[in-house]
């Protein structure tokens, strides 16, 4: 059963322990970008997520920085949505951020971004009285070997180091960034617009003028005084032109503004469908993080060199090659375009709004894309929400490895079932 709830009121111990939560791992992830610390609240999906856009970045010669501080208004608060099944709490996380980023090649930098925006992470963490397996898979938070809840409480058998469950979680499971859209309808524009108009009525009088003057017509004193009235007069409809150019401007962007935040609306009605099928199929299946997992599995395949190595890509056709030139991306909005569940396997199609930084002929680029990603899963069993590519069991032989990028067991040699555990990428388009 799931539970959902809300707090934005950082006055009781609940609100001050997820703020500080969010505040070191802000520290943690700029942290990251500009030193390479791996982040210690960081899951280890999310640290494979960085690794892969790190490793991207350093074979396309390029260098990303992302530095995260308070926000110019900043009022302190941190909002925690919050939703919860028999063993865990996963907690949405958000708050302004002044988010600067950095992307320099060979040491030169070739884009560069700072302003208002925010950062929202999903924690997980152990719901009160709720028990995971001991089978739950887990990398060893002080060697990274992957290992099992289990053991590590025994003893990671690669470094010996113990832990206590408390010392396991909390973690990061997800992270979005989001810079604000440019302010609209903003005053210092305005000024701008009336200054650009004023002087462009000023210089046409001007010229108009001169042009007289040069041709003899300026003799009469008469003629004289009213031109340099109309001089003077060219300041009025310069004012009026140039306020009507900035709010036909703005309106303009505030309805391109408002289509962008809203793309993907169509598809929201489609979306309820397939999430209430999969929720009467099994009992276990979050919205949340069905969603928090497709974009996950979104940038695995974005972020890898080559996607394809993947044990999670099982896709027949190539990657296009504008796929490919991604290099960051931030998210929008997603829905299900379709979907099919026969003999116990689930196929969807989804398509994701996102604007995204495009390394092209030596530049970076952003644009706004449409990125469409087809998923298969098994769903016999119900899902294992504490679930890590990076630190599976096997069925066969019980050893614990890395399946992220191997297919098979390294110790038995048993092809290792991801699809009953695993949403697999079987095609993706933009």
């Amino acid at each position: 059963m799931e539970e959902y709830g809300m707090n934005n009121n950082n006055n009781n111990s609940d609100g001050h322990e997820m703020k500080q939560h969010f505040q070191r791992f802000a520290k943690q992830l700029s942290d990251w970008y500009c030193d390479g610390k791996t982040p210690g609240l960081a899951s280890q999906d999310t640290r494979f997520t960085l690794e892969l856009q790190k490793q991207k970045l350093q074979s396309l010669g390029l260098g990303m920085q992302v530095q995260f501080r308070k926000p110019d208004m900043d009022d302190g608060r941190v909002v925690v949505l919050y939703y919860g099944d028999s063993v865990f709490v996963n907690s949405i996380i958000g708050a302004g951020r002044h988010i600067t980023t950095k992307i320099s090649n060979s040491g030169n930098e070739i884009f560069s971004s700072d302003a208002e925006g925010g950062l929202t992470i999903i924690m997980q963490d152990l719901k009160q009285g709720g028990v995971p397996s001991p089978e739950t898979a887990m990398c060893c938070p002080n060697c990274g070997a992957p290992s099992t809840l289990g053991k590590l409480e025994s003893g990671c058998e690669f470094c010996n180091t113990k832990f206590l469950m408390d010392e396991l979680y909390p973690k990061v499971m997800h992270f979005f960034i989001k810079e604000d859209s440019k302010a609209v309808f903003d005053k210092k524009q305005l000024k701008k617009y009336i200054v650009c108009c004023t002087g462009f009525f000023l210089a046409v009088t001007i010229v108009s003028t001169l042009f007289n003057a040069f041709n003899g017509k300026l003799d009469n004193p008469r003629l004289l005084i009213d031109s340099a009235f109309s001089i003077l007069g060219s300041i009025i409809p310069g004012a009026i032109f140039g306020a009507g150019a900035w709010y036909i401007a703005n309106s303009i962007g505030s309805v391109k503004m408002l289509g962008k935040n809203a793309r993907g609306g169509s598809k929201m009605m489609k979306s309820l469908i397939f999430c209430n099928k999969m929720h009467t199929l099994d009992p276990s299946f979050s919205t949340e993080y069905f969603r928090d997992k497709s974009m996950s599995l979104l940038k695995f395949m974005l972020y890898s060199q080559n996607p394809q190595e993947l044990t999670i890509c099982h896709c027949d056709k190539p990657i296009p090659e504008k796929l490919r030139e991604i290099v960051d991306i931030t998210y929008y909005n997603s829905g299900v375009n379709k979907y099919s569940i026969r003999d116990g396997v689930c196929d969807v199609s989804l398509t994701f709004y996102t604007d995204s930084l495009h390394y092209r002929s030596g530049k970076i680029i952003r644009e706004s894309d449409k990125i469409r990603m087809s998923l298969r899963k098994v769903i016999k069993k119900p899902i294992d929400l504490g679930f890590s590519v990076m630190a599976v069991t096997c069925p066969s032989c019980n050893a614990s490895f890395d399946a992220a990028k191997v297919k098979v067991c390294p110790f038995c040699g048993s092809t290792y079932p991801l699809e009953e555990n695993e949403w697999v990428v079987t095609d993706i388009s933009i």
